[in-house]
């Protein structure tokens, strides 16, 4: 089994994938925002924000997913956007049960100072809604309950592919003798 998940992690198949997953779910954002007129809230933009890791960790992984440094890279890059991507998700969770009452429920975005996505990039990271309830759901699931899914998935996988690394190194170094 560990063989499997190492042979995934070092290959281009599953980092051009987590690209593609990153680009979709940045999509399915832009769709509900201007194909279904549902504006963003605060906590929509940061979940857009951690997706984008997934593209970034799938870009940098694919530079050379067979050397140590760049697949690690990616690997911690997808496990700390996912696990950040869990806090924000179980805060829009609350938020959206709560009626929009939530403490994290702000019509601004607090972005840091040297990474002000929501005024270089407004159309994508400027919340211009409220932490409402929308009447939307797919197999029973609302929108936070799919995103929080996500996220979780996520630091699953980058979490197996951290924990098994020690074990690319062991192989790679029995092939040398």
């Amino acid at each position: 089994m560990i063989k499997l998940i190492r042979y995934f992690a070092q290959g281009r198949l599953f980092w051009a994938l987590l690209v593609i997953l990153g680009v979709v779910l940045e999509g399915c954002g832009l769709y509900f925002q201007y194909g279904l007129n549902l504006d963003p809230c605060v906590n929509c933009v940061y979940e857009r924000a951690l997706y984008m890791t997934f593209i970034v960790a799938g870009i940098i992984a694919l530079i050379n997913p067979k050397n140590r440094l760049w697949r690690f890279l990616g690997e911690i890059i997808f496990f700390i956007g996912s696990l950040f991507g869990i806090m924000i998700a179980f805060s829009h969770l609350a938020d959206y049960t709560n009626d929009g009452f939530g403490a994290s429920c702000k019509l601004r975005a607090d972005f840091p100072s040297f990474f002000k996505l929501d005024e270089w990039l407004p159309w994508m990271f400027k919340p211009t809604g409220a932490c409402v309830k929308l009447d939307w759901s797919l197999f029973g699931f609302n929108m936070p309950q799919w995103i929080l899914l996500s996220f979780v998935c996520g630091t699953v996988v980058a979490l197996i592919f951290i924990v098994t690394e020690p074990f690319a190194h062991r192989e790679e170094r029995m092939r040398y003798y």
